[in-house]
Parts: structure tokens; sequence; C-alpha cells
């Protein structure tokens, strides 16, 4: 097949399946439809009936969501090679990222083995970790000179630096979430020119929406200095790049750090005075470009990055419902959990 072939095939397959994309009437709907019926839609039947305890039935219900995804990623990946199929894969690799995550989380605190091992994704080959391997490490920074000689070298590396120098959780984690991040952008711009700019435009605003709650976050909650909070950012977002992002982590407040932004983020978000409106509003501003991707973009790959983008929005909401419906929780509590003042619809 051609490149001009591999182009149309895959843009008619990404706006196939955009079909699948949640209506803002669906995500209402599965509120009331019948817990056994939405697990059958979705691959868990029988889940309500197995009286698992809250960790398990989180960790049940993740696994099968993210089944789905990884079914629908290898559909889009069928036609596709070279730089384009290695950005596909990358993104894929923050659902490992979880299980890296628990490993480390494990070995800091001693967990045994089997506890371990359970708590851990089965994910295809193509982006699973050895967990057999890493399960039988000593500590972390064995764990990640281990993880130093897989596809994962880059995160590995740094976050062993980190570890050693600072020997805690939190900036090993968010190490791990940048060098993700900066992973992804380096992957963008490895593929052929007429799809870097799309890409870019898309994972800039990702990155966007990571950047400002976490800034937030580490400044007026978490207290860290101006320095700290700019080299945990990542410098590489579509309106939120290094030069504004200095000059947002010298500021002392929500209010003048939303006034310091540009238009039109400004404006979207003057409504905002809680961190958590902010990160519901810039998940919102993300959908919203990812389905202008999807509908409109000359790149191929672009919109098949930007559906697996929304349509892990849309599984995320159903994780939400099914979870809280199984917990038996009040309708308004379910609500929040699955976002659902965000507007939903297909493209």
């Amino acid at each position: 097949m051609n490149s001009a072939i591999h182009q149309t095939y895959l843009k008619t397959r990404a706006s196939v399946m955009s079909g699948q994309l949640f209506e803002a009437s669906d995500v209402e709907r599965f509120l009331h439809t019948p817990i056994q019926q939405l697990e059958a839609q979705f691959g868990l039947e029988g889940l309500s009936e197995r009286g698992l305890s809250e960790d398990a039935l989180n960790r049940t219900i993740e696994r099968g969501l993210i089944n789905t995804l990884m079914k629908e990623l290898s559909v889009l990946l069928r036609p596709l090679n070279g730089s384009a199929r290695d950005i596909l894969i990358y993104w894929s690799r923050k659902f490992e990222l979880y299980n890296l995550k628990a490993l480390i989380r494990g070995k800091l605190h001693d967990m045994p083995y089997e506890q371990i091992r359970e708590s851990l994704h089965i994910l295809p080959s193509l982006i699973s970790l050895p967990h057999e391997q890493l399960l039988r490490t000593e500590n972390v920074p064995e764990l990640l000179r281990q993880l130093e000689q897989t596809p994962y070298e880059g995160i590995a590396r740094q976050a062993r630096r980190v570890f050693e120098e600072k020997n805690e959780s939190f900036s090993l984690d968010v190490t791990i979430d940048q060098r993700y991040y900066t992973g992804l952008v380096k992957h963008a711009r490895a593929c052929d020119s007429t799809d870097q700019p799309p890409l870019l435009r898309l994972i800039g605003a990702l990155i966007d929406r990571q950047n400002l709650p976490w800034l937030l976050r580490y400044r007026l909650n978490y207290q860290r200095s101006p320095t700290e909070t700019y080299y945990l950012m990542i410098p590489s977002g579509r309106q939120l790049q290094s030069d504004l992002l200095k000059r947002l982590v010298n500021l002392q407040s929500i209010e003048e750090i939303l006034q310091a932004l540009p238009s039109p983020l400004k404006e979207n978000l003057a409504e905002c005075a809680t961190i958590m409106s902010i990160e519901l509003a810039m998940g919102e501003r993300l959908s919203h470009q990812a389905r202008r991707c999807l509908s409109f973009s000359p790149s191929a790959v672009t919109r098949s990055l930007a559906y697996m983008m929304l349509r892990e929005l849309d599984l995320k909401r159903v994780f939400a419902i099914i979870q809280g419906r199984i917990l038996k929780l009040n309708e308004s509590l379910i609500r929040e959990a699955a976002d659902m003042s965000t507007e939903v619809r297909g493209v």
C-alpha cells in the first residue's frame, strides 16, 4: 500500500470508529440502564454479582476498559508503519506507566510480591514491561536500572537520577509523567513533515491540559518554589510555553495566574475559581480540540490519536458510572465522578 492509500484507509477507519463515541444522551442513559445490561455492553458481565472489594472492583473495571482501548488501537495500527505507528504505540504506553507506578509503590512500601502482582494490568506485549523480572528486583533503584534495558529507557534513566537525589515518591511520580509527555512530543517531531504540525497542536493542547493544573497545585497547594515548579513542567505546550510558564510560576494566586493567560484561554477559564473547575474546563477544551482534529485534520495519524484520546475519556466515564452504581453511590456523586457537567458529543 502506498502512503496515499494508507492515509485514506486510516481516515476512513477513524471516521467509522468515531461513531462509537458517546453523545451526552448516551452518558445520561448509562445512569439508568440496568446494571447487568451495562456490564454486558462493556465486557464486564456478572461484575456486580462477584462481591468484590472496592479495590478489586476498581482494578477489574479499569482492566476491562483498558482492554477495550487496546483492541481498538490494534485496529488503527494495522495499516501503519514507521513513525506514525510509533507515536500511537508510544501514546498507549501511558497505561503501562500505571503498572510502573504500582511496582514502585509496592517496592517503596515493602508490599508482598503477590499483592503487587495482583495490582498490575495485563497489557499487549507491544507495550508491556517484564513484570516478573521487575517484581523480583530488591529495590526501586534496581527496578529502574533494569527498566533502562527496555523501550522505557528514557523515562527510567531520568526517574532513577531523581530518586537517587531525592529518595521520595512525589518527585519520582512527577518525573515519570513529565518524561512521558516529553517523549510524546519527541515522537511527533519524528513524524512526516505533513503530520508534524497537526500532531504537535493536538499534543500541545494535551500538555496544556496537564501543565496548568500541575502548576497551580505545585505552587498553591504544595507550596513548591517557582524554580522547582518550573522544572516540573513540560515546556512544549500549545499556549503554555516556556517563557509564559516562567512568568506564571512567580505569581501568587489563581486569580493572578488566570489573568496572565493568553486569549482565548483566559476567556475560557474566566468563570473558574478553583483548581478542580480549571481542570474540568481544560479537559473540556482539550475534548473540543480533539473532536475538531478527528473531523477535519488532514493528517490520518492525528485523527487516529484524537480518536483514541476521546475514546479514553468516554471509557473513563463508563468506568465511573459502573463503579458508582455497583457501590450504590448517590447519583450526584456518580455525575461528579463521571464529569457529566462536561460536554460529551459524538463527532
